[in-house]
């Protein structure tokens, strides 16, 4: 056993080490790893993992500070010789359970799993992203001799508001390592901005429902995924499924009472639900369309797509069948998936949407929200009319929502080359430089810090924002040694 895995079993920060952890190394980043996993953190409920950093710095005597919006920032040996080296990461994980089965993250902990060079998680989503961020940034501050600075956000996936609430001039770090990527061998040094659109869909009711079967709707069994790495896949939408249901049922002359799903607009929908109603006596001829539609949509991308009509209850009226016609119409023109490819490469994505929610409205309507993607903020600005020319003849009204700056490249960058230095030293080979179509904290931060010099790094993560999400553990250990060793020749200047 090397020195620092016994002084991490000697450890109490982070109690006792996950059964699927024990042997792995670096030892101290998975026994924070572990931690992390029994600390419930999904968006908005960060303040677990926030104490396990206060904790952390009260026991290695590091001096520690939170902003008003709940960030921490630890100053770790502030006097110590060498250039300061900012390490950041975020504390919230997206929580997403297989095909929406119950589960209390607000309580319950990530259950983790070993499968071969994997870890994942038991019926949810891991929290690799970003856990194996926090937990790089927390084992390297046990080991660096040198002046560090850990900036663990809040609120990444859903809004942003971590990072826009860095105030300038906390960090006094010229240099920054974001550990928010997730392939290794490729140095991120651009990503793309993104747009929240917000449509709001009216419901006008009917007076009554008739002599109808009503039926509830269960669209799952697809994969979901990440609305920026994996919206050019050909991830099936739960919600656009869920539209087309919606519209064979109304050819059935049937109405619709209700839909939702989805859990973030950054996450591809992987499960939805609805409640139609057809004439009695129509109800098979129902399944025969929706049994065709399946067939249809069925991609072996997601060969496992279910939709299942089962019998229910309704007790509220359906919506009249100029506003069920409007509400599905829209359903069909929204677009979501890649909307312009990239000139570079025609396989990537320039331009993108993903309908990652519709929910009902307290007044009898929906509201949907979109997120929509591209490196250039004009085209972002282009997709406001073309959604409002979609939403204006059903009724419709868009509002933009949070805007996420994006990241422009910067190939003259200083530290892009002593990380380039580091991988060819360590492989013998050249490291493949990435521009991603997912948004990272480092647009938000270069506006704050016009001059810093940032990159992106991580190891092998894969399903990120579902129930597959996975990280390589053999990954992990090589991506955490080249980032030891770019910050240990950062400090030696």
């Amino acid at each position: 056993m090397s020195d620092e895995s016994r002084r991490t079993e000697q450890s109490p920060d982070a109690g006792a080490l996950d059964p699927a952890l024990a042997g792995l190394e670096p030892a101290a980043m998975w026994r924070h790893f572990g931690a992390l996993a029994r600390i419930p953190h999904e968006t908005g409920n960060e303040a677990g993992v926030r104490e396990y950093a206060r904790a952390f710095a009260a026991r290695h005597g590091i001096a520690c500070e939170v902003n008003e919006v709940g960030d921490v920032l630890l100053r770790v040996h502030p006097d110590g010789k060498g250039p300061i080296v900012a390490l950041q990461a975020h504390m919230d994980m997206v929580c997403v359970s297989r095909d929406g089965a119950p589960y209390d993250f607000a309580r319950e902990p990530i259950r983790l799993k070993r499968e071969g060079d994997s870890i994942r998680a038991d019926g949810t989503s891991l929290g690799a992203d970003n856990g194996i961020g926090v937990a790089y940034a927390l084992a390297l501050a046990e080991q660096t001799e040198g002046p560090l600075e850990v900036l663990l956000t809040v609120d990444e996936e859903r809004g942003f508001t971590g990072i826009q609430g860095v105030a300038p001039g906390w960090l006094r770090s010229k240099m920054l390592i974001n550990l928010d990527s997730e392939e290794e061998g490729y140095l991120t040094i651009a990503s793309a901005g993104a747009l929240d659109f917000e449509v709001k869909v009216p419901g006008a009711r009917a007076a009554r429902a008739g002599d109808l079967e009503v039926l509830a709707v269960t669209v799952d069994g697809i994969k979901g995924g990440h609305s920026g790495v994996e919206i050019h896949k050909g991830r099936t939408n739960a919600l656009k499924v869920v539209g087309q249901v919606l519209d064979a049922a109304l050819g059935c002359g049937g109405v619709v009472f209700g839909m939702r799903g989805g859990t973030a607009p950054n996450v591809i929908p992987s499960a939805a639900k609805a409640t139609v109603g057809v004439p009695r006596g129509r109800a098979e001829e129902l399944r025969r369309r929706v049994a065709e539609l399946r067939a249809k949509l069925a991609t072996a991308e997601d060969p496992e797509l279910r939709i299942e009509l089962a019998p229910t209850e309704e007790p509220r009226a359906p919506l009249t069948g100029p506003a069920a016609s409007a509400f599905v119409a829209l359903l069909a023109e929204i677009p979501s998936g890649v909307l312009v490819a990239s000139p570079r490469d025609p396989a990537q994505p320039f331009v993108s949407n993903n309908l990652g929610i519709v929910a009902e409205a307290a007044d009898g309507g929906f509201e949907l929200t979109l997120m929509s993607r591209s490196p250039a903020s004009d085209e972002l600005g282009k997709l406001e009319a073309r959604y409002r020319a979609i939403a204006a003849p059903h009724g419709a009204l868009v509002k933009l929502g949070r805007m996420i700056p994006g990241w422009a490249p910067d190939y003259a960058s200083p530290l892009l080359a002593k990380f380039q230095q580091a991988y060819r030293e360590r492989y013998g080979k050249e490291a493949q430089l990435l521009e991603i179509h997912a948004g990272l904290e480092c647009g938000a931060l270069r506006t704050k810090y016009p001059g810093m010099d940032l990159i992106s790094v991580g190891p092998d993560i894969t399903g990120v924002h579902s129930p597959d999400e996975q990280v390589s553990v053999s990954s992990a250990r090589r991506t955490f040694d080249l980032v030891r060793d770019v910050v240990r020749a950062l400090h030696r200047g």
